[in-house]
């Protein structure tokens, strides 16, 4: 699988447990963090298993790639052996500083959307957000620390300019999105 990322790191820490240094704007400048990868596999189909939901690629290289297909793709009965498969992962994530006064309770929620696409194989994307909400619960401007409660975790986070955490408050709300598409077409 052919990967393209670029990605700059405030330890997606919320939940994904990331450490490192992280780069704040100032609340109202800019996100706190933004980042993008993006992946791309195809292949010929050798192998699929409607029951399990397990279908084998044979990329242009030869390299075998056995994937989970979820149970959102509702016509995998109709993939075929020898069929082409392309598939494009895109993820993103933004997160924001909001002040304490639009901060909301510390939480997070998930949705899925499925876009199918007509015809005889198939095709379509899938997008699945995750929204976290967070909040500053501590600071030292002196070291260049950030301490954020997220729904499952407390993290401490490294901030590579401290003078960056200028306008940021004890209080004060993070929200993290994150976005994963799966673009897949069957041919």
């Amino acid at each position: 699988m052919q990967k393209k990322s670029s990605t700059l790191m405030l330890g997606a820490a919320l939940i994904l447990g990331a450490g490192g240094p992280a780069r704040l704007y100032a609340q109202g400048a800019e996100p706190a963090m933004e980042g993008m990868m993006s992946a791309q596999l195809s292949g010929k189909v050798m192998v699929v298993n409607a029951e399990t939901r397990l279908m084998t690629l044979k990329d242009a290289d030869g390299v075998y790639h056995v994937l989970h297909v979820p149970p959102e793709v509702s016509r995998i009965d109709q993939i075929k052996i020898g069929d082409e498969v392309r598939i494009t992962q895109i993820s993103t994530a933004l997160i924001e500083l909001v002040p304490a006064d639009e901060a909301g309770l510390v939480a997070s929620e998930r949705s899925t959307d499925v876009d199918r696409q007509a015809g005889k194989k198939p095709s379509g994307s899938m997008t699945d957000t995750l929204t976290i909400y967070g909040k500053v619960v501590a600071m030292d401007s002196a070291k260049g620390t950030l301490t954020i409660e997220g729904p499952n975790q407390t993290r401490r986070l490294d901030v590579d300019d401290p003078s960056l955490l200028e306008g940021v408050s004890v209080g004060d709300g993070v929200i993290a999105r994150f976005q994963n598409l799966i673009i897949g077409e069957v041919r």
